[in-house]
């Protein structure tokens, strides 16, 4: 079983559409994403305890942690130039979450972000 996790507004319905339609959400078949920043050329990802934190790209190749019980690390983007990258998290037991496709341009903006709210 898998789901989407809506970063909205409210919980009405005209607010959890417009922010599927602006993408601000992410998959999961377990680990929650707490919060995906990019800076200065690393994503910053932190989530739920995790084993693996991976970005992958339109660019062969992909940067990964592995460990226990990680809930955040930086990783450069470089290689995947002005293209996209996806952030991907696998808990001990298999579930994982992945972001949309992050667009790495000089204009990428916060709402990409997935800041989980308190």
């Amino acid at each position: 079983m898998a789901w989407v996790q809506v970063r909205a507004e409210s919980l009405d319905p005209e607010a959890l559409l417009s922010a599927l339609k602006a993408g601000h959400y992410y998959s999961s078949t377990g680990p929650e994403l707490h919060d995906i920043r990019l800076d200065d050329g690393l994503i910053t990802v932190r989530s739920s305890p995790v084993s693996k934190m991976l970005i992958t790209g339109g660019a062969p190749g992909l940067q990964v942690v592995e460990g226990e019980a990680l809930t955040e690390c930086s990783l450069p983007v470089a290689m995947f130039g002005q293209g996209f990258c996806r952030v991907t998290v696998e808990d001990a037991a298999g579930g994982r979450a992945w972001s949309n496709p992050i667009h790495l341009t000089a204009n990428w903006a916060a709402p990409a972000r997935m800041q989980q709210r308190s």
